[in-house]
């Protein structure tokens, strides 16, 4: 498995040490825009959500501070909206840390976790193999050059147990990873069309199966109990901002474990991993994975050579340091035309890392 340095780590946890003594953060916001044609590996199509949110615009959030490229931020991109309408000022969500251990889980009673461990129907297994993303999503563009990606086969161990086929009215739909025993993290356009004219997607049309793979669903499922993503998404679909959050009505974390993530500083060069549920493999219901390097990378975006597939946006970008996954990204597009030969997702920055740990925190 790919590690990340011990010298990263070191620096990671004695930038927390310092963080806390000084009550300041680690911010990674960046007043450069990103690539807007990006391809996205899946979009939450206006035809399968339904509620809009309203972004309040009259917020007295302080601007980030210019003394240094670590300086907090509290641009109102990253304040939490939820789809039930509830908007969370950043200023509010900052943590005085930069780094949020996992679990390798336990595969005992898991049963008692919550989840619904009612097989999926035939009826169900059908309409997995239907997708919600339009075919074009699925396309070769994403592939660079020949398709190194390999499946699990089955995903029961850690941490690719704890990465989840996300389902929308029984249609495959997007990959998500748990960072709690409750919490899953996935792509904001899977949760929400993006922009103000977005919808919110159907709480009870979702389902979240851990380590599914044909069929079969050995940690049952788990339903939202709110959808999360941040304001830059929400009111204009901002790329630097793709990041969608689900807590869930379940403990299934307890038994599939979850991963660890931080706010990783360099990244460029970092051999990382990336496994989701891909379109074109099995109708999205398998786990496959893919590895790579990051080539280059923004305050706010990650660029790689994992080769994806529509499908996989939410997934993980981690690396392993002992037992432990870490994630430092979340994927979210495809090659576009402005960054060739390099998929792309969200970077966990210090702004990224506030929004998860703020729903972590939640009942």
């Amino acid at each position: 498995m790919n590690r990340i340095s011990q010298a990263q780590m070191l620096r990671t946890r004695a930038a927390t040490v310092i963080l806390i003594a000084t009550f300041s953060l680690v911010g990674c916001n960046s007043s450069s825009s990103s690539v807007d044609s990006t391809q996205q590996d899946t979009s939450a199509a206006n035809t399968t959500v339904v509620a809009a949110s309203t972004i309040d615009s009259a917020s007295t959030a302080t601007p980030a501070t210019n003394s240094t490229v670590l300086a907090a931020s509290t641009n109102t991109q990253y304040s939490l909206v939820s789809s039930s309408g509830q908007v969370t000022d950043s200023s509010t969500i900052q943590q005085n840390s930069s780094l949020s251990f996992g679990s390798t889980g336990s595969t005992t009673n898991t049963e008692s976790n919550g989840a619904d461990m009612i097989p999926p129907s035939e009826a169900e297994l059908a309409a997995m193999k239907i997708s919600t993303m339009p075919t074009a999503r699925i396309i070769q563009e994403s592939i660079l050059g020949f398709d190194t990606r390999y499946q699990i086969n089955p995903p029961n161990t850690y941490p690719e147990r704890a990465v989840a086929l996300i389902t929308y009215n029984n249609n495959s739909h997007c990959t998500g990873w748990l960072v709690s025993k409750d919490t899953l993290v996935t792509a904001g356009h899977c949760v929400h069309g993006g922009g103000s004219n977005g919808l919110w997607g159907t709480l009870s049309a979702f389902k979240i199966y851990p380590g599914f793979s044909d069929g079969n669903a050995p940690y049952g499922f788990c339903t939202p109990k709110e959808l999360y993503s941040s304001s830059g998404w929400i009111s204009s679909a901002d790329s630097d901002s793709d990041i969608g959050i689900i807590k869930l009505d379940c403990e299934v974390g307890n038994s599939t474990g979850y991963f660890s993530y931080f706010v990783a500083n360099p990244v460029d060069n970092t051999a990382i991993t990336i496994n989701g549920y891909p379109g074109d493999k099995a109708s999205g219901t398998q786990q496959w994975g893919s590895q790579g390097t990051v080539s280059n990378s923004t305050a706010s975006k990650l660029y790689y050579d994992n080769d994806t597939i529509g499908g996989m946006s939410g997934s993980p970008v981690w690396v392993k340091n002992g037992e432990t996954a870490w994630a430092i990204g979340i994927h979210t597009n495809g090659e576009s035309i402005l960054s060739p030969s390099t998929n792309s997702g969200t970077r966990i920055s210090q702004n990224v890392f506030d929004l998860i740990t703020a729903v972590k925190a939640l009942p």
